[in-house]
């Protein structure tokens, strides 16, 4: 399997394309398992924070297209990660027609500013809740229809990891996962797994589904009338592009073998799968690794997806003053820590534009700037503490707007 990265503007605006390991490098159709996601999409027009008076920034770079039309083929997802509207940019995500089939997922302050401009259908945008491993519904999960009916469906998660006590609301991070449906040649010993025997089948394919953390609930086709186990009206699916509604049962769905063997349906796939999901952490402002640690540990441990692929965080540092919000991008010396203690192939520049900035907050912020080879040389000083050594340090990249980076599993 693959992951291809593709930068369409010179700060943090990415497109993610998933294929299986059966998807040929170059093809003009899409491929059963291949899934793509756009991050945080501005591309022209200046962004505002409250009013131009107090904030506004322009690019200096033109992008790689001017609208989201301009794509060759649309996203079947656009995740916004903050309000802000360098990441929330009206006039970019506007540029997609009302009737879009792409689906939008937002955090939940994001997801507000949405709605109030009224452009997209209802059924159009969703809601990514801060990530809490003791709640239920914190991750959201997309199903990759099988191959055949005997083979087992693929998964993408993503979840929205954020600091407490943040008062800017900058410091977070989105976490992706990708593991592609199975097959002969990605079954342990050439075995495949009927999901007939873990889970009810799904009413829709390519359903968008929240649940558990740690495990993946059933959904059966129900009826207005259809009540849960606990007498409860049943929770519907959380998107179902034709319309069926669904029931979310309260406990997974085993059969007797499963359960014989292990508890926990993520257990079952992360062992009889020989591939390794594909991990993403996208922080562009950076956040600290202690507070990504409940991520770590409740939910990539879990499936099997450590150590992290790639990691997209800033680069370069910027401080306010405390009255403006104080530190606004940890810069390198925050992503050291992260790309260290997740053992992360790849550290790619994110947010890492020096734009056009105009208005009176700007008056008072200080801004480092790191080069790749400062970068690299933070990296090699880190890992010369460690006392056990990786085999193959963090490789650090600057993409250059238009380029794409093919990444193997």
């Amino acid at each position: 399997m693959s992951l291809t990265v593709e930068k369409l503007n010179e700060d943090t605006t990415f497109l993610f394309a998933f294929a299986p390991s059966f998807a040929p490098k170059s093809t003009k159709r899409k491929v059963p398992g291949a899934f793509t996601i756009l991050l945080d999409p501005w591309l022209e027009g200046p962004s505002s924070i409250l009013h131009p008076f107090f904030q506004i920034a322009s690019h200096t770079h033109k992008p790689a297209i001017k609208s989201l039309a301009d794509l060759k083929e649309q996203p079947d997802l656009i995740i916004i990660s903050q309000d802000k509207p360098d990441h929330c940019h009206r006039e970019s995500l506007c540029s997609l027609p009302k009737s879009t089939r792409t689906r939008i997922l937002a955090t939940p302050a994001a997801a507000r500013t949405i709605r109030s401009w009224k452009h997209f259908h209802p059924d159009t945008l969703h809601v990514m809740p801060p990530y809490y491993p003791e709640r239920a519904g914190v991750v959201t999960r997309i199903r990759l229809e099988p191959y055949t009916s005997s083979s087992s469906a693929g998964e993408i998660t993503i979840a929205n990891i954020v600091t407490k006590y943040d008062i800017t609301g900058l410091h977070n991070a989105i976490g992706i996962t990708y593991r592609p449906p199975g097959s002969l040649l990605s079954a342990v010993g050439g075995e495949t797994i009927n999901l007939a025997e873990l889970n009810r089948p799904a009413t829709s394919p390519g359903a968008l589904r929240k649940s558990r953390s740690d495990v993946r609930l059933t959904s059966t086709k129900s009826n207005p009338t259809t009540r849960g186990r606990s007498g409860s009206a049943p929770r519907p699916n959380f998107l179902d592009p034709l319309g069926h509604s669904q029931s979310m049962p309260e406990e997974p769905v085993l059969g007797p073998l499963e359960l014989r063997r292990v508890d926990s349906k993520a257990e079952i796939i992360a062992r009889r799968h020989k591939e390794k999901p594909l991990s993403i952490l996208y922080t562009p402002h950076g956040l600290s690794l202690a507070a990504l640690e409940p991520y770590l540990s409740h939910h990539l441990e879990r499936i099997g997806a450590l150590p992290l692929t790639a990691l997209f965080h800033c680069m370069n540092s910027e401080q306010n003053p405390l009255f403006l919000g104080g530190l606004v991008a940890r810069g390198a010396p925050g992503g050291v820590d992260i790309a260290a203690g997740l053992e992360a192939r790849y550290w790619i520049s994110a947010h890492d534009e020096v734009k056009e900035l105009r208005g009176v907050s700007t008056m008072w912020i200080k801004s480092k700037r790191y080069s790749r080879e400062e970068v690299m040389g933070m990296m090699w000083e880190r890992e010369s503490h460690r006392d056990v050594k990786r085999k193959e340090p963090t490789e650090v990249k600057m993409l250059r707007i238009g380029e794409r980076m093919r990444i193997d599993g």
